[in-house]
């Protein structure tokens, strides 16, 4: 039977009793050896000595353990910080003001798209690098790399088909694009301070899964959201609605308590049409002062 009125479930307050007595019988057990014990009751008394000190600090580290693997928060593992806010059933916070989930796009939002600096390093003059971005970065065809439909030398074939006069600098290019990704140093304080206020954290990003893997340290903050989309692995891409309502649709998401942060004004219309909110990212100072605007505190 479901319980929905909001008092704790006859399990946990029997728990509670149980765990209650066993701590006041060992606490008694004690008072009475250290009273009424002889010479030989030494051993039992340092028994129960440790016993008082070890049995609240197991079961505190129990409930600890469970709400790092359930995600549910207990007595065990609430902020003391957050002890100003409204918690639900599971002892999770619930933010203030109508957002609750806050979206990120990654390249140039969470992390720099370092295309220019990942060229140069490659050894390239400006004027090859202005040539080899328009036949890549600069084209239609790099939306291929986030699709996730062709492979690597598929898309590079595109590529020279762009400008076949440097079919060889575009091979060497793109052979593989490790380091065309880069970490930011606000982004995994920006996605806990958020977290720790109550907001769900999620991504949605057109993303290839060359970048991914060829870009570990840079992408490390994905294991501190609560999960998301890359482009590459459903097929689908910003700015088309089905990319939008797929990530609504798997983690359940209320359009006008949403904000989507991105960089590209076309996404975030392409947002804003479905109902969500939307912040065009200039830098993190403007974001987050249009994210306490619609009422996100963090």
């Amino acid at each position: 039977m479901n319980n929905n009125n909001g008092t704790t479930p006859t399990y946990k307050r029997v728990l509670a009793l149980a765990g209650l007595v066993i701590l006041v019988g060992l606490i008694i057990a004690f008072l009475c050896v250290a009273l009424f014990g002889g010479p030989d009751s030494k051993d039992l008394f340092m028994g129960l000595a440790g016993a008082i000190v070890a049995v609240p600090i197991m079961l505190w580290l129990l409930l600890w353990g469970l709400s790092a693997v359930t995600g549910r928060h207990n007595i065990a593992s609430l902020d003391a910080g957050s002890s100003n806010k409204q918690h639900d059933k599971f002892g999770n916070v619930i933010p203030d003001g109508k957002i609750d989930t806050v979206v990120f796009d990654i390249g140039n939002v969470l992390t720099d798209f370092a295309w220019n600096d990942f060229l140069v390093a490659k050894g390239y003059d400006k004027a090859m690098i202005e040539r080899i971005a328009k036949a890549t970065v600069e084209s239609d065809d790099w939306v291929e790399y986030d699709k996730g439909n062709l492979t690597n030398d598929e898309i590079i074939a595109r590529f020279v088909e762009n400008d076949p006069e440097i079919g060889d600098q575009l091979q060497d290019a793109f052979a593989n694009i490790d380091g065309i990704i880069l970490k930011r140093d606000k982004t995994i304080p920006w996605i806990r301070s958020l977290k720790a206020a109550g907001y769900k954290v999620l991504y949605l990003s057109n993303f290839s899964k060359q970048a991914l893997e060829g870009c570990p340290e840079a992408m490390a903050f994905l294991d501190e959201t609560d999960g998301g989309i890359l482009s590459y692995r459903d097929h689908v891409v910003k700015p088309y609605p089905e990319i939008y309502k797929l990530l609504e649709e798997r983690y359940d998401l209320t359009p006008e308590k949403t904000v989507f942060i991105d960089d590209t004004p076309v996404n975030i219309d392409a947002a804003i049409k479905l109902g969500w909110n939307g912040i065009v990212y200039k830098n993190y100072e403007q974001v987050h002062d249009e994210l306490v605007a619609l009422g996100v505190k963090y």
